[in-house]
């Protein structure tokens, strides 16, 4: 491997992965300060040119930069003062830069090349890039480069099925919330001699003013929390036109910037990946009851009918 490039794009890359990329770099520099120790006990007793070195005086170091929301900075190279300022202070990071890289010398029957190797992270909240120099003496740091490139790579896109169906899913969850309401007050003026002739009538009024109060109440109980779930996550809007019949713009959301872009989780998007996964459980949740309501719906619906032709 020589020098490469990533920029990372579509894809949801957590604070947990980021942090075991941190972790798993600080191990790589304690296990090759490890090996030149060892290298230094089997050495002291050859002369120079005998001596067999793969990491000779081998420097690892890792320094990171912080850009806050609150318009501070800092700048640290120690490793644990490093971590600590990422968990405690995540939802801060405005963004946040990785300078990481190895000094050392190859020496072989007295001949001696010395090497320089560097992985640089550009964290932001939208995009991250990695800039890497590995050249070619040896293949140490190149796992290590591997494993990162894996878990970018592999990390699972930003424009997944909670932003491709969310008209789905919210109407899904709101249908399945406003049914009771729907259910009971689409019932209530059955009373009514009238309405209760006109649903004997008309066998699909009733099943469908169910449906759309159900709808109608649903979504408006849960556009708050959907809302607010969907905030951080959801694509931006863009201008897609002017509709005259309603005389007003319209907007639709920008999918293509959304898919030229990443959602790392730092700063504002640090509880990204806790609403992801709470719309992924209401969804699985209301979904369950979804085909209980139509069986309960298709049954009062006959009901109904028989009140409304035989009472």
């Amino acid at each position: 491997m020589h020098n490469d490039t990533i920029k990372v794009a579509n894809k949801i890359i957590t604070a947990d992965c980021i942090y075991e990329i941190l972790q798993r770099m600080n191990d790589d520099i304690i296990k090759y300060q490890q090996i030149y120790k060892q290298e230094a006990i089997q050495n002291e007793r050859f002369e120079r040119e005998y001596q067999h070195w793969t990491v000779k005086d081998f420097s690892g170091s890792m320094n990171a930069s912080f850009n806050f929301y609150d318009d501070t900075s800092v700048r640290i190279d120690n490793y644990n003062e490093l971590i600590t300022i990422y968990n405690n202070r995540l939802e801060e990071i405005r963004d946040m830069s990785v300078g990481y890289t190895y000094n050392y010398t190859i020496m072989e029957d007295g001949h001696s090349e010395y090497v320089h190797k560097r992985i640089d992270l550009y964290i932001y909240e939208q995009k991250m890039s990695i800039d890497v120099q590995l050249g070619s003496a040896d293949a140490i740091m190149n796992d290590l480069y591997q494993m990162i490139k894996d878990k970018i790579l592999t990390a699972p896109p930003r424009y997944d099925e909670v932003i491709k169906k969310k008209t789905s899913i919210t109407n899904k969850i709101g249908f399945a919330v406003g049914f009771i309401p729907a259910t009971i007050l689409a019932f209530l003026p059955i009373f009514i001699e009238s309405v209760r002739k006109f649903y004997g009538m008309t066998f699909v009024v009733y099943p469908i003013l169910v449906v759309i109060l159900a709808f109608v109440i649903g979504n408006t109980v849960m556009a708050s929390k959907l809302g607010h779930l969907y905030k951080s996550i959801a694509p931006e809007k863009k201008y897609a036109g002017y509709d005259a019949k309603r005389g007003s713009s319209i907007y639709k959301d920008d999918i293509d910037r959304y898919v030229e872009q990443s959602e790392i989780h730092i700063g504002h998007n640090a509880n990204a990946l806790r609403c992801r996964e709470e719309i992924k459980e209401l969804n699985e949740k209301y979904s369950h009851f979804i085909p209980m309501e139509l069986l309960i719906l298709g049954v009062i619906s006959i009901v109904v009918i028989l009140i409304g032709n035989f009472v």
